[in-house]
């Protein structure tokens, strides 16, 4: 749906209001056209998806994934959060959804359209409320338009988290039987059913999860077992599926893994890779997902096994030998950045002279700000940016894949006793990746117990998922900040020349092992100086903010948070 982000109409903008308790009366503004014109009615609805669809995520140093920024920690990791950290109160959308809902039954469209229009709306208000509950638990549920003439109907109590995630569902369930199976032509993109029941998935596998489930109720696991699977059998009996190129996902565009897609497009829908980029390619931008010496150790060898890092650091020990997700994620010394700043051939280095001055007089050398850890992002660059057109990505982003999908079932298969399928989706997972089967068969899986193979899927999604937006939340699902905890620092290799050393060529190889030789890798044991992972377990709900709560003395605030809140009601 090439056209759904840049669509502005001026009556959007009248249309919007500033909070679910400051109202005005919505029905005034644009005039009855915007209900028989199909055209103004698909505009209405783009705005909606503008103002909620998902683009690329630079957000690596939310997480253990990078660092970014300085400091690069923010105020959960470092345990310093207040209740206004996090705001994300969304009921100015959640008006525009409902307006809509309330008028599309009187329009006079096709049957066909009607439910069409229907559907994408009760899909993106199951995603609005969705987005919400996950981080506070439940919210206020309002689900038609609230009369701005009655300021005491606004104040609306919250609702017990059971509920919203049953409305949530209602949503999805009604939304996916009304939507059609694809959208194709200039339509491609638009919400369909497979993105319905896929997000039904995730809605409910996170729900299962420790963090909303800490006693562990089965049923909600068959929940999610039941409709991950649902998800899974319908997108494959429709042509989805694993692609077969992991590094190419991002680049053959509508390929069979795209489930959910921001589409990013010229002339008026671009993205800024600016944060992503080193220093010399943005002219002074921080690399907002520097990858941590924590993620590349992550990520397997080419027979499956673990990497290990106690093993000392070597170009055959940290770059070679690793599975093909390594070398499609990210970048390293020696490595290869493809953009048209780098010639055929070239290399990116980065280093510093003994005395910790960094290299000079070789292209593509650059200083400390510009490579923290020694790594670079490359999962989802634009090949066709350089410095000059660095604001101007065509790269989509894809939101929900097949891979997903496959990982949720898989994952709820195993908590509910189903060992086999459980491990599959692992090989499935893993052979795409290139990984080596191995005599067994097993792709270097050794997990067989639900616990191992449980620990067998954070590990998995930590490494088939970075960058994608999906860490931090899945630490929280799992209620697993210790993972973080026990890291204590973020950790980054550093090159240092040695003494009378020539600096490399821009040619020169990384695999060749007397150019390597020539440094001498250093750990830098803490790239956050002085901050240190330090997350609170009242961390995993957010607090609601204090904005909030002055403008409705009706909301409780969160009990981890001083109030008298449930969120696992």
């Amino acid at each position: 749906m090439k056209k759904i982000i840049g669509v502005l109409i001026t009556f959007f903008f009248l249309l919007s209001c500033t909070d679910v308790l400051d109202k005005n009366n919505l029905t005034v503004f644009g005039g009855d056209n915007v209900w028989t014109s199909e055209t103004m009615t698909a505009a209405y609805l783009n705005n909606i998806y503008s103002s909620v669809m998902p683009g690329w995520p630079y957000n690596g140093s939310d997480s253990d994934e990078a660092t970014g920024g300085n400091p690069g920690m923010n105020s959960f990791l470092r345990g310093i959060a207040t209740i206004d950290s996090w705001n994300n109160w969304q009921y100015t959308v959640i008006d525009r959804i409902n307006l809509f809902l309330s008028k599309i039954d009187g329009t006079p469209y096709s049957p066909e359209k009607i439910a069409q229009f229907k559907g994408q709306a009760l899909f993106w208000r199951a995603w609005v409320y969705f987005s919400m509950v996950n981080g506070y638990g439940g919210v206020p549920l309002i689900l038609d338009v609230q009369d701005y003439k009655n300021p005491d109907g606004l104040f609306v109590k919250r609702n017990k988290t059971s509920e919203c995630i049953t409305q949530i569902v209602k949503d999805l369930d009604d939304a996916a039987s009304m939507l059609p199976v694809a959208f194709t032509g200039a339509d491609y993109g638009r919400i369909d059913k497979g993105a319905a029941l896929a997000f039904k998935g995730r809605v409910l596998l996170f729900y299962a999860s420790p963090l909303f489930n800490p006693s562990n109720d089965p049923t909600r696991w068959q929940a999610a077992y039941s409709a991950t699977k649902a998800a899974k059998d319908f997108l494959e009996s429709n042509g989805k599926g694993l692609y077969p190129s992991f590094k190419n996902i991002w680049y053959a565009e509508r390929n069979k893994e795209v489930i959910m897609v921001n589409q990013f497009y010229k002339p008026d829908h671009y993205v800024n890779q600016a944060a992503i980029r080193p220093i010399f390619i943005t002219n002074g931008a921080w690399g907002a997902n520097e990858p941590t010496l924590y993620l590349v150790n992550s990520f397997p060898m080419k027979d499956g096994s673990t990497f290990d890092p106690s093993k000392p650091l070597a170009y055959d020990t940290l770059f070679k030998y690793r599975d093909d997700r390594f070398y499609a994620t990210l970048t390293f010394n020696g490595g290869v950045y493809n953009t048209p700043d780098f010639k055929p051939g070239e290399k990116i280095w980065t280093g510093f002279t003994s005395n910790g001055t960094s290299l000079e007089k070789v292209i593509h050398f650059n200083n400390a700000n510009a490579g923290r850890t020694g790594f670079w992002q490359v999962k989802g660059l634009d090949p066709s940016l350089d410095q000059v057109n660095i604001n101007f990505g065509t790269v989509d982003w894809v939101e929900i894949r097949f891979a997903e999908v496959l990982m949720n079932y898989g994952e709820a298969a195993n908590e509910t006793g189903k060992t086999s399928e459980a491990l599959s989706v692992l090989y499935a997972i893993r052979q795409r990746a290139d990984i080596l089967p191995g005599n067994g068969g097993n792709y270097g899986v050794t997990a067989s117990t639900v616990s191992s193979i449980r620990e067998a899927y954070i590990k998995e999604r930590f490494v088939e998922f970075t960058f994608e937006g999906k860490r931090w939340n899945d630490i929280r699902r799992w209620r697993r900040f210790d993972i973080l905890n026990n890291q204590q620092t973020r950790k980054a290799v550093l090159m240092y020349l040695k003494p009378g050393a020539q600096i490399p060529l821009i040619s020169d190889n990384i695999y060749d092992p007397t150019i390597w030789s020539r440094f001498t890798p250093k750990i830098i044991d803490n790239i956050d100086n002085p901050y240190k992972f330090n997350v609170s377990d009242k961390y995993y709900f957010y607090a609601i903010p204090k904005t909030h709560l002055d403008k409705n003395a009706n909301l409780e605030q969160n009990k981890d948070w001083g109030g008298t809140f449930d969120p696992l009601q």
